[in-house]
């Protein structure tokens, strides 16, 4: 019964002894702002079961863990920069597991690069000219840097458009900077009509049409060519092309037509069809 007794007792030691809870690693050159890749972490801590995590707000960090006489260091995997912030140090041992808080830095910019935005992206003049730019600066590895203009983050203006139909870039070696100034609305539209004796037809000629800014009207725009006699209205419609649109309207016998060309609410003068 003793002997028994005493063998429990041993169990229960050993139980006991394998269960004790790990002591919390000390940070040895802890410090608020890590410069990454370049710091390590040195810690002190007793055995080498010990893993390690590092979380930022936005990426899991690969980091190796390098053990010492008396505890580990921590580093990068690799020598890239991240994206700088709040991060999260976890240390494992078995099931247990400590936490530290830290605040990470590239101790490299790496490449930097000029950001240009721009509000509308397609401006027309029939509305305005005004366009909302918005700049800022990333270094390689995404972190918004402070701008030259001032000691911001970003830097915001509203600036006028020049008047000239077309297409431009807000950094000159960025295709997806482009944006785009369209025509505006024909002032007026100019018509005249001149009888083809081959072909039997009026040729009858809407243009060339400009907005108040001298640019020709955007290729594509419906003109509509509406003529009457004393009976009936008749309309054809044709698109402009280099700030033109033209139509064929066959004579009728003992019929004289009137006719306008008309863009939206934007009319022509009218003009009589004859040979």
């Amino acid at each position: 019964m003793k002997k028994q007794f005493a063998h429990i007792v041993l169990l229960f030691s050993l139980a006991a002894c394998t269960n004790k809870a790990a002591q919390k690693p000390v940070w040895v050159n802890e410090t608020p702002l890590l410069s990454f890749p370049k710091d390590s972490m040195m810690f002190t801590a007793k055995g080498k079961n010990w893993e390690a995590s590092l979380q930022t707000f936005t990426q899991p960090v690969l980091l190796k863990i390098k053990f010492t006489g008396n505890g580990f260091v921590l580093s990068s995997q690799n020598k890239y920069g991240i994206t700088e912030g709040t991060a999260l140090l976890t240390l494992s041992n078995k099931k247990q597991k400590f936490f530290y808080p830290l605040n990470l830095q590239n101790n490299s910019f790496g490449e930097i690069t000029d950001k240009d935005y721009r509000s509308p992206k397609t401006v027309n003049p029939d509305s305005g000219l005004a366009q909302h730019r918005m700049l800022h600066t990333i270094d390689e590895w995404r972190n918004i840097m402070n701008t030259p203009q001032q000691l911001e983050p970003f830097y915001e203006d509203i600036i006028q458009l020049n008047s000239v139909a077309g297409t431009y870039r807000a950094q000159k070696d960025k295709a997806l900077s482009s944006f785009y100034i369209q025509p505006g609305s024909a002032m007026a539209v100019p018509v005249n009509s001149v009888y083809n004796k081959e072909e039997n037809v009026y040729v009858v000629t809407a243009g060339p049409l400009k907005d108040k800014h001298n640019n020709t009207v955007a290729n594509g725009t419906i003109v509509a060519f509406i003529y009457s006699d004393d009976k009936q209205t008749y309309r054809m419609e044709a698109a402009l092309l280099n700030g033109l649109a033209a139509v064929k309207i066959p004579p009728e016998k003992n019929k004289q037509y009137r006719l306008m060309a008309k863009i939206n609410q934007t009319a022509s003068q009218q003009i009589t069809l004859q040979p």
